[in-house]
């Protein structure tokens, strides 16, 4: 009977262990969002001391949220859709077709490349920043969009996600469209794609968080007013002399609804890709 009780009890400490979690982990987010509602006098008041009045603003102002909108974010948070979008577009073609490459042919020094490949998402960005902005430099693309775009569209990371993908796609159903008389290219889009649209959709929500969160490219490859992204607009409401904390604290508020948005809506698939590449 006690081992019963301990059994019953389990489940309930541990989903009351994951709620106390959740709580203390969203606690610093609901509070940047409920400050961007609140005057900028009110912002910190009671911040020192933790107690409802810290979540629950005594006045309710929209004028950061006004002074936003007249300021140049909106055009940021449009240059970023914009770039992230063409990036996903770009790179699903271009990352899946080589992801399936490396899974079907066999080729000269084929596992050679695939290993550039997995170098290539291990490096960090920062030892790379250099010689890329000279490349961009060179090919006249700084301050454009192609600057922002093109570095990204052949990412390491999503063409091994599709490499695991085709993999696990059985040769036999290749061959047969081969006997059929199909090329390679119908039969990469015609039946390895809708087959990988699980794969499509997480690597399009990966490429699409990755862009929307950068920031140190944009700042270096775009330095025009007009090709301000999101990330580099939040970052201007913060200066050292003085800080508009109620601006700041919207555009934070406003950049992270954007990013979860598609983020809840395809969770499901990109759990079950991560899951299915073999990634621990």
């Amino acid at each position: 009977m006690r081992s019963r009780t301990s059994a019953a009890l389990l489940p309930v400490a541990r989903y009351t262990l994951l709620i106390v979690l959740a709580m203390i982990i969203l606690a610093p987010i609901v509070w940047v969002a409920i400050s961007s509602v609140r005057p900028p006098e009110e912002i910190f008041l009671y911040s020192p001391k933790l107690s409802w009045r810290t979540f629950i603003p005594e006045t309710f102002t929209w004028e950061n949220y006004r002074l936003l909108w007249e300021s140049d974010f909106p055009r940021a948070v449009t240059n970023t859709l914009f770039v992230a979008f063409a990036t996903v577009a770009l790179g699903i073609l271009i990352c899946s077709a080589a992801g399936f490459a490396f899974a079907v042919f066999d080729f000269p020094f084929k596992n050679t490349l695939f290993v550039v490949v997995i170098i290539t998402f291990i490096m960090p960005f920062e030892a790379i920043v250099v010689p890329l902005y000279v490349m961009v430099r060179d090919l006249n693309w700084n301050d454009t969009y192609f600057a922002l775009v093109m570095p990204e569209v052949a990412s390491g990371f999503i063409i091994f996600l599709f490499r695991q993908f085709f993999t696990k796609v059985s040769k036999e159903l290749f061959e047969a469209a081969r006997v059929d008389g199909a090329s390679w290219w119908r039969i990469y889009w015609d039946v390895a794609m809708p087959l990988s649209w699980p794969t499509v959709v997480a690597a399009a929500l990966m490429m699409f968080i990755h862009q929307w969160d950068a920031f140190f490219w944009p700042l270096v490859a775009a330095t025009s007013p007009d090709l301000t992204m999101v990330q580099v607009a939040i970052a201007r409401y913060l200066q050292f002399e003085q800080a508009d904390f109620g601006r700041l604290f919207a555009a934070m508020t406003v950049a992270s609804f954007l990013a979860i948005l598609p983020f809840m809506a395809l969770q499901r698939y990109y759990i079950r890709t991560i899951v299915d590449s073999g990634i621990k």
